[in-house]
Protein backbone atom coordinates (compact mmCIF):
# COMPACT_ATOMS: atom_id res chain seq x y z
CA UNK A 1 0.00 0.00 0.00
CA UNK A 2 1.30 3.20 -0.73
CA UNK A 3 2.04 5.58 2.19
CA UNK A 4 0.96 9.34 2.85
CA UNK A 5 3.97 10.27 2.67
CA UNK A 6 7.02 12.88 1.68
CA UNK A 7 4.07 15.67 1.28
CA UNK A 8 5.02 18.96 1.49
CA UNK A 9 3.37 22.30 3.67
CA UNK A 10 2.71 24.11 0.55
CA UNK A 11 0.07 21.48 0.05
CA UNK A 12 -1.73 21.60 3.78
CA UNK A 13 -4.09 23.94 2.95
CA UNK A 14 -5.76 20.78 0.20
CA UNK A 15 -5.10 18.09 2.41
CA UNK A 16 -7.51 19.63 4.90
CA UNK A 17 -10.39 19.47 2.54
CA UNK A 18 -10.14 15.53 1.80
CA UNK A 19 -7.16 13.83 4.05
CA UNK A 20 -10.05 11.32 6.20
CA UNK A 21 -11.25 13.78 9.21
CA UNK A 22 -11.08 12.42 12.52
CA UNK A 23 -13.97 12.21 15.38
CA UNK A 24 -13.14 13.49 18.85
CA UNK A 25 -14.72 10.50 19.73
CA UNK A 26 -14.34 6.57 19.06
CA UNK A 27 -17.17 4.48 17.97
CA UNK A 28 -17.20 2.87 21.97
CA UNK A 29 -17.90 6.17 22.89
CA UNK A 30 -20.57 7.14 20.33
CA UNK A 31 -21.88 3.52 21.02
CA UNK A 32 -21.65 2.26 24.15
CA UNK A 33 -24.38 -0.38 24.11
CA UNK A 34 -22.16 -1.67 20.91
CA UNK A 35 -20.52 -5.54 20.80
CA UNK A 36 -17.25 -5.47 20.52
CA UNK A 37 -17.11 -8.60 18.26
CA UNK A 38 -14.28 -11.17 17.33
CA UNK A 39 -13.05 -12.76 14.30
CA UNK A 40 -15.46 -13.13 12.27
CA UNK A 41 -18.49 -14.47 10.54
CA UNK A 42 -19.66 -16.56 7.37
CA UNK A 43 -16.34 -17.64 7.55
CA UNK A 44 -16.88 -20.14 4.41
CA UNK A 45 -16.96 -16.66 1.85
CA UNK A 46 -15.33 -14.51 4.68
CA UNK A 47 -18.28 -11.88 4.37
CA UNK A 48 -17.84 -9.34 7.03
CA UNK A 49 -20.29 -6.83 7.33
CA UNK A 50 -20.92 -3.45 7.89
CA UNK A 51 -23.73 -1.88 9.20
CA UNK A 52 -24.30 1.77 9.20
CA UNK A 53 -27.48 2.91 11.30
CA UNK A 54 -26.96 6.67 11.21
CA UNK A 55 -23.22 7.97 12.11
CA UNK A 56 -21.61 4.53 12.84
CA UNK A 57 -19.45 1.71 11.61
CA UNK A 58 -20.90 -1.92 13.02
CA UNK A 59 -18.18 -4.38 12.31
CA UNK A 60 -15.97 -7.47 14.39
CA UNK A 61 -12.76 -5.21 15.57
CA UNK A 62 -10.74 -8.37 15.00
CA UNK A 63 -10.48 -9.86 11.52
CA UNK A 64 -7.95 -12.28 10.14
CA UNK A 65 -5.64 -11.17 6.81
CA UNK A 66 -6.02 -12.06 3.64
CA UNK A 67 -8.77 -11.40 0.72
CA UNK A 68 -11.97 -10.07 2.63
CA UNK A 69 -15.36 -9.47 1.38
CA UNK A 70 -17.10 -6.08 3.00
CA UNK A 71 -20.65 -6.07 2.72
CA UNK A 72 -21.51 -2.50 3.52
CA UNK A 73 -25.45 -2.03 4.52
CA UNK A 74 -26.13 1.38 4.80
CA UNK A 75 -29.56 1.78 6.85
CA UNK A 76 -29.11 5.73 7.42
CA UNK A 77 -30.68 8.37 5.85
CA UNK A 78 -27.17 9.51 3.88
CA UNK A 79 -24.60 9.01 1.83
CA UNK A 80 -21.23 7.17 2.68
CA UNK A 81 -18.72 4.95 1.85
CA UNK A 82 -15.42 3.64 4.54
CA UNK A 83 -11.95 3.86 3.82
CA UNK A 84 -8.77 1.86 5.94
CA UNK A 85 -5.82 3.96 6.98
CA UNK A 86 -3.23 1.81 8.37
CA UNK A 87 -1.77 2.71 11.10
CA UNK A 88 2.47 2.98 11.61
CA UNK A 89 3.55 0.35 14.14
CA UNK A 90 2.72 1.52 17.38
CA UNK A 91 0.24 4.27 16.80
CA UNK A 92 -3.64 3.19 17.74
CA UNK A 93 -6.70 5.09 17.79
CA UNK A 94 -6.03 6.71 20.84
CA UNK A 95 -2.76 8.32 19.30
CA UNK A 96 -5.42 9.42 16.69
CA UNK A 97 -7.62 10.82 18.96
CA UNK A 98 -5.43 12.67 21.05
CA UNK A 99 -2.28 13.50 18.80
CA UNK A 100 -4.20 14.02 15.46
CA UNK A 101 -7.98 15.08 16.11
CA UNK A 102 -6.95 18.22 17.83
CA UNK A 103 -4.96 20.43 14.86
CA UNK A 104 -6.75 18.76 12.00
CA UNK A 105 -10.20 19.79 14.17
CA UNK A 106 -9.30 23.05 14.06
CA UNK A 107 -7.49 23.97 10.96
CA UNK A 108 -10.86 22.77 9.56
CA UNK A 109 -13.17 25.10 11.82
CA UNK A 110 -10.43 28.02 10.12
CA UNK A 111 -10.58 26.81 6.98
CA UNK A 112 -14.92 26.75 6.68
CA UNK A 113 -14.34 30.74 8.05
CA UNK A 114 -11.90 31.70 5.41
CA UNK A 115 -8.48 31.53 7.44
CA UNK A 116 -6.20 30.24 5.88
CA UNK A 117 -2.90 31.61 8.09
CA UNK A 118 -4.72 30.59 11.46
CA UNK A 119 -5.29 26.64 10.01
CA UNK A 120 -1.54 26.53 8.53
CA UNK A 121 -0.56 26.99 12.36
CA UNK A 122 -2.69 24.37 13.53
CA UNK A 123 -0.74 22.01 10.76
CA UNK A 124 2.15 22.61 12.21
CA UNK A 125 1.25 20.49 15.04
CA UNK A 126 0.41 17.66 13.14
CA UNK A 127 2.28 14.26 14.22
CA UNK A 128 5.31 13.18 12.39
CA UNK A 129 4.02 9.72 12.06
CA UNK A 130 1.13 10.98 10.14
CA UNK A 131 3.31 11.08 7.66
CA UNK A 132 3.50 7.15 7.62
CA UNK A 133 0.16 6.56 7.47
CA UNK A 134 -1.18 3.95 4.29
CA UNK A 135 -4.11 3.77 2.52
CA UNK A 136 -5.56 0.25 2.62
CA UNK A 137 -8.99 0.30 0.20
CA UNK A 138 -12.46 0.01 1.28
CA UNK A 139 -16.07 0.67 0.01
CA UNK A 140 -17.14 3.23 -2.50
CA UNK A 141 -19.96 5.85 -2.03
CA UNK A 142 -22.99 4.47 -1.88
CA UNK A 143 -26.59 6.01 -1.41
CA UNK A 144 -28.85 5.60 1.91
CA UNK A 145 -30.82 3.02 1.98
CA UNK A 146 -28.67 0.27 -0.09
CA UNK A 147 -25.92 -2.13 0.09
CA UNK A 148 -22.94 -2.42 -1.70
CA UNK A 149 -20.12 -5.41 -1.67
CA UNK A 150 -16.65 -5.07 -2.47
CA UNK A 151 -13.23 -7.19 -2.02
CA UNK A 152 -9.80 -6.67 -0.97
CA UNK A 153 -7.00 -8.37 0.37
CA UNK A 154 -6.09 -7.29 3.99
CA UNK A 155 -2.37 -7.04 5.37
CA UNK A 156 -1.70 -7.51 8.80
CA UNK A 157 -1.86 -4.45 11.37
CA UNK A 158 -4.04 -1.74 12.83
CA UNK A 159 -6.68 0.46 10.38
CA UNK A 160 -8.64 2.93 11.41
CA UNK A 161 -11.67 3.26 9.03
CA UNK A 162 -13.78 6.30 8.40
CA UNK A 163 -16.08 8.14 6.57
CA UNK A 164 -15.55 11.79 5.49
CA UNK A 165 -18.47 12.77 3.60
CA UNK A 166 -19.68 16.43 4.59
CA UNK A 167 -22.78 16.87 7.01
CA UNK A 168 -24.38 20.57 5.00
CA UNK A 169 -21.98 22.45 7.88
CA UNK A 170 -19.00 21.27 6.03
CA UNK A 171 -18.14 19.13 8.80
CA UNK A 172 -16.89 15.43 7.98
CA UNK A 173 -19.09 12.05 9.10
CA UNK A 174 -16.09 10.96 11.35
CA UNK A 175 -16.33 14.09 13.29
CA UNK A 176 -19.93 12.59 14.26
CA UNK A 177 -18.66 8.87 14.69
CA UNK A 178 -17.97 7.05 11.78
CA UNK A 179 -14.57 6.11 12.90
CA UNK A 180 -13.52 3.16 14.31
CA UNK A 181 -10.36 0.78 14.89
CA UNK A 182 -9.74 -2.55 13.51
CA UNK A 183 -7.17 -4.63 14.07
CA UNK A 184 -5.90 -7.55 11.35
CA UNK A 185 -4.13 -10.57 12.49
CA UNK A 186 -1.02 -12.61 11.20
CA UNK A 187 -3.23 -15.18 11.08
CA UNK A 188 -4.71 -15.99 7.40
CA UNK A 189 -8.26 -16.41 6.76
CA UNK A 190 -7.02 -18.81 3.73
CA UNK A 191 -9.38 -17.49 1.14
CA UNK A 192 -8.76 -17.43 -2.47
CA UNK A 193 -8.64 -14.18 -5.01
CA UNK A 194 -11.75 -14.05 -6.36
CA UNK A 195 -13.05 -14.38 -9.82
CA UNK A 196 -14.21 -11.80 -12.24
CA UNK A 197 -16.52 -11.32 -15.11
CA UNK A 198 -14.97 -8.20 -16.24
CA UNK A 199 -11.74 -5.58 -15.50
CA UNK A 200 -11.81 -1.85 -14.85
CA UNK A 201 -8.31 -0.34 -15.05
CA UNK A 202 -7.36 3.13 -13.22
CA UNK A 203 -4.21 5.35 -13.84
CA UNK A 204 -3.45 8.53 -13.69
CA UNK A 205 -1.93 8.75 -17.41
CA UNK A 206 -4.65 6.43 -19.04
CA UNK A 207 -7.76 7.22 -16.36
CA UNK A 208 -10.48 4.70 -15.82
CA UNK A 209 -10.36 2.21 -18.82
CA UNK A 210 -13.79 0.10 -18.86
CA UNK A 211 -16.25 -1.15 -21.97
CA UNK A 212 -18.67 1.04 -23.41
CA UNK A 213 -21.71 -0.98 -23.08
CA UNK A 214 -22.87 -3.81 -21.23
CA UNK A 215 -25.65 -6.04 -21.12
CA UNK A 216 -28.10 -5.73 -17.66
CA UNK A 217 -27.28 -8.59 -15.03
CA UNK A 218 -25.17 -9.43 -11.70
CA UNK A 219 -21.59 -8.99 -11.98
CA UNK A 220 -18.36 -9.12 -10.02
CA UNK A 221 -16.03 -6.47 -11.52
CA UNK A 222 -12.28 -6.48 -10.72
CA UNK A 223 -10.62 -2.82 -10.31
CA UNK A 224 -6.54 -3.07 -10.97
CA UNK A 225 -5.19 0.13 -9.77
CA UNK A 226 -2.10 0.52 -12.38
CA UNK A 227 -0.83 3.05 -10.91
CA UNK A 228 -1.15 5.29 -7.83
CA UNK A 229 -0.02 9.05 -7.04
CA UNK A 230 -1.07 11.46 -4.31
CA UNK A 231 -2.71 14.53 -5.96
CA UNK A 232 -3.08 18.21 -4.19
CA UNK A 233 -5.52 16.70 -1.53
CA UNK A 234 -2.50 13.99 -0.34
CA UNK A 235 -5.19 11.31 -0.96
CA UNK A 236 -4.88 8.89 -4.25
CA UNK A 237 -7.75 7.65 -6.95
CA UNK A 238 -10.47 5.17 -5.87
CA UNK A 239 -13.38 3.94 -8.51
CA UNK A 240 -17.01 4.72 -7.55
CA UNK A 241 -20.04 3.54 -9.47
CA UNK A 242 -22.53 6.01 -10.04
CA UNK A 243 -26.19 5.63 -11.75
CA UNK A 244 -26.89 8.69 -13.77
CA UNK A 245 -30.64 10.11 -14.44
CA UNK A 246 -28.85 11.77 -17.78
CA UNK A 247 -25.33 12.29 -19.03
CA UNK A 248 -25.98 16.13 -18.42
CA UNK A 249 -25.55 14.74 -14.82
CA UNK A 250 -21.68 14.46 -14.96
CA UNK A 251 -20.95 17.91 -14.64
CA UNK A 252 -23.10 17.97 -11.25
CA UNK A 253 -21.00 14.78 -9.65
CA UNK A 254 -18.27 15.87 -11.09
CA UNK A 255 -18.29 19.29 -9.05
CA UNK A 256 -19.91 17.72 -6.08
CA UNK A 257 -16.97 15.00 -5.99
CA UNK A 258 -14.80 17.61 -5.73
CA UNK A 259 -13.47 17.68 -1.91
CA UNK A 260 -10.55 20.52 -2.64
CA UNK A 261 -13.63 22.62 -2.71
CA UNK A 262 -14.46 23.62 1.27
CA UNK A 263 -18.50 23.70 -0.17
CA UNK A 264 -18.41 20.58 -1.79
CA UNK A 265 -18.80 16.43 -0.68
CA UNK A 266 -21.84 18.01 0.97
CA UNK A 267 -25.21 16.07 1.87
CA UNK A 268 -27.80 16.13 0.71
CA UNK A 269 -26.28 14.65 -2.40
CA UNK A 270 -27.54 16.32 -5.86
CA UNK A 271 -30.75 15.01 -7.63
CA UNK A 272 -30.10 12.59 -10.14
CA UNK A 273 -27.17 10.79 -8.78
CA UNK A 274 -27.30 7.11 -7.48
CA UNK A 275 -24.17 5.86 -5.33
CA UNK A 276 -23.86 2.19 -6.04
CA UNK A 277 -20.42 1.07 -4.66
CA UNK A 278 -16.55 0.65 -5.54
CA UNK A 279 -13.42 0.00 -4.51
CA UNK A 280 -11.54 3.14 -2.49
CA UNK A 281 -7.47 3.49 -2.94
CA UNK A 282 -5.38 0.72 -3.14
CA UNK A 283 -1.38 0.76 -4.00
CA UNK A 284 -0.18 0.67 -7.28
CA UNK A 285 -0.64 -2.98 -8.75
CA UNK A 286 -3.52 -4.35 -6.45
CA UNK A 287 -6.30 -5.00 -7.69
CA UNK A 288 -9.93 -4.81 -5.33
CA UNK A 289 -13.60 -6.33 -6.28
CA UNK A 290 -16.73 -5.08 -6.25
CA UNK A 291 -20.60 -6.69 -7.26
CA UNK A 292 -23.09 -4.88 -8.23
CA UNK A 293 -26.58 -4.97 -10.75
CA UNK A 294 -26.67 -3.37 -13.49
CA UNK A 295 -29.88 -1.96 -14.75
CA UNK A 296 -30.66 -0.47 -17.65
CA UNK A 297 -29.80 3.15 -17.91
CA UNK A 298 -26.83 5.72 -17.60
CA UNK A 299 -23.23 4.95 -15.67
CA UNK A 300 -20.21 6.29 -14.72
CA UNK A 301 -16.87 5.01 -13.05
CA UNK A 302 -15.11 7.99 -11.90
CA UNK A 303 -12.63 8.62 -9.28
CA UNK A 304 -12.88 10.82 -6.07
CA UNK A 305 -10.38 13.61 -6.83
CA UNK A 306 -9.95 16.81 -7.61
CA UNK A 307 -10.96 18.58 -11.27
CA UNK A 308 -11.76 15.10 -11.94
CA UNK A 309 -13.55 16.05 -15.22
CA UNK A 310 -11.09 17.81 -16.72
CA UNK A 311 -8.44 14.84 -15.83
CA UNK A 312 -10.30 12.20 -17.39
CA UNK A 313 -10.83 10.12 -14.39
CA UNK A 314 -13.88 8.51 -15.00
CA UNK A 315 -15.54 6.37 -17.90
CA UNK A 316 -19.17 6.55 -18.97
CA UNK A 317 -20.70 3.33 -20.43
CA UNK A 318 -24.03 2.59 -20.93
CA UNK A 319 -26.15 -0.58 -19.67
CA UNK A 320 -28.86 -1.90 -22.36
Amino acid sequence: MYAVSKFKKSLLVLSIFIVPLISCKNDKENNPNQKEDSIQANNTENIIEVVTNEMDFQIPSRLKSGWTTFRYINKSSETHFFIFEKMPEGITIDNYNNELVPPFKAAFNHLINDEVEEAMKEFEKVPAWWNDVKLGGGVGLISPKSVAESTIYMHPGTYVMECYVRMPNGMPHAFYGMIKEIQVTEETNDIQEPSYDHQISISSEEGITFQDSIKAGNYQLAINFKDQKQYETLLGHDVNLVRLTSISKLDTLGKWINAANIKAFRTPIPEGLTFLGGVEDLEEGETGYFKTQLKQGTYVLISEIPNVIDRKMYKTFKVY
